[in-house]
């Protein structure tokens, strides 16, 4: 193991490493990344080098021959690299490599664990403050598509059209719908009881519809348009903390960008805000829609660009109640993966290469109940009361 990262690393890193040692401190967590590995590496020099020292995380793509076969992993990992090389080329990472195989994808990234960077507990939704932090970075993201759009809409459609729809590959090579739809499905059955009947079946609506809001509603985006994140769960994000501070966060690092794609802005949003977000916070949703905007706003004035007519904010209000459901949809499997325990985490490579279908690494029944439907509840309602299904 020690040669081949080597080998990957002497692709990508300037320095000469050869009189370095390779420590491999571990992987995450096997939820932590479903469609990659993850590695924790240090690169140190022997005692007689005084090179540099390189503390760093390798995500590569799974060795499953059936699942690279069964999932466009392949692309997913170019998506990546080309968001970190040419969309973001103000990210201070290290370049993506290729390694021994043809097949293997390294991507090679900055540990940000040592400068103090840690991941959210996925048991709990996120605090307000978390809440608000990473709306006002995606506001700051969306913004740079904005402006490019507007001072120079060439350039924006080359990254556009450069960038692909990997996220749409995947929907329709493992059908994704289902994967979705079932999570709906579940979520109703373990609010009965807990909610009427009535909310129930608006509710199950967005099973019916899980097909087109993947596929139709979000190809044939007709408002704004920007380049998303598009994995928007907690384990892709990395919080900061204050000195002493362990709930206020003062920056975030946003990963894994391997599912990015061009449509509305609100997809980002929605995701994001349901997957996170308390029983207590949702009542004042449109408080967070406005840091969203008004942040939005001072990004885009700040880049030239000025949203007053370009994308006033009741259209970003319609969109809201027109996209709002993608959100709701992706949010039902994510409270299902914050409820799931370590030892029910089913690997998709093993699912792969026994002949199932990707999807069924989900169709597993979480032992904590009482934690999934708890994490959903509050969005169902909300949903349900405000006529957005």
């Amino acid at each position: 193991m020690e040669t081949e990262i080597k080998y990957w690393l002497r692709k990508i890193l300037k320095d000469n490493i050869e009189d370095h040692s390779v420590n491999i401190l571990g992987n995450p967590e096997k939820d932590d990344g479903y469609l990659s590995d993850i590695l924790f590496v240090n690169l140190t020099p022997n005692s007689n080098n005084e090179g540099k020292t390189y503390e760093l995380v390798l995500k590569c793509n799974k060795t499953s021959q059936a699942f690279r076969e069964t999932t466009p992993i392949k692309e997913a990992f170019k998506s990546e690299m080309f968001i970190y090389n040419k969309v973001i080329p103000e990210f201070t990472k290290f370049q993506a490599g290729k390694g021994i195989r043809d097949y293997v994808q390294i991507i090679v990234l900055e540990n940000l664990k040592i400068s103090g960077y840690v991941l959210w507990d996925k048991k709990h939704p996120f605090t307000r403050k978390h809440i608000d932090l990473v709306v006002e970075e995606y506001a700051k993201f969306h913004s740079l598509s904005i402006a490019l759009q507007i001072n120079d809409p060439q350039k924006f459609k080359e990254l556009s059209d450069c960038l692909g729809d990997t996220l749409n590959e995947f929907v329709k090579a493992n059908n994704l719908g289902v994967l979705f739809g079932r999570a709906v499905l579940e979520i109703h059955d373990l609010l009965k009881g807990d909610l009427d009947e009535d909310t129930l079946s608006t509710w199950k609506i967005l099973y019916e519809k899980a097909h087109f809001i993947l596929e139709d509603m979000v190809d044939k985006n007709e408002a704004l348009t920007v380049i998303l994140h598009a994995s928007c769960w907690c384990n892709n994000f990395m919080f900061k903390y204050a000195s002493g501070e362990n709930l206020l966060p003062i920056r975030v690092s946003m990963l894994d960008w391997q599912m990015s794609r061009t449509s509305s802005p609100i997809l980002d949003l929605s995701y994001f805000i349901f997957s996170h977000i308390s029983s207590e916070d949702i009542q004042h949703m449109s408080d967070i829609l406005n840091v969203y905007y008004e942040k939005l706003k001072l990004h885009s004035s700040q880049l030239g660009a000025d949203l007053h007519d370009f994308y006033p904010k009741q259209q970003f209000l319609d969109d809201w109640r027109k996209y709002v459901k993608f959100g709701a949809l992706y949010s039902s499997l994510v409270y299902k993966l914050c409820a799931t325990e370590k030892d029910e985490v089913i690997d998709v490579a093993d699912t792969s290469d026994s002949g199932k279908n990707f999807t069924e690494a989900f169709a597993y029944e979480v032992k904590n109940k009482a934690a999934f439907k708890n994490r959903a509840k509050h969005v169902v309602k909300y949903m349900v009361e405000n006529q957005l299904i």
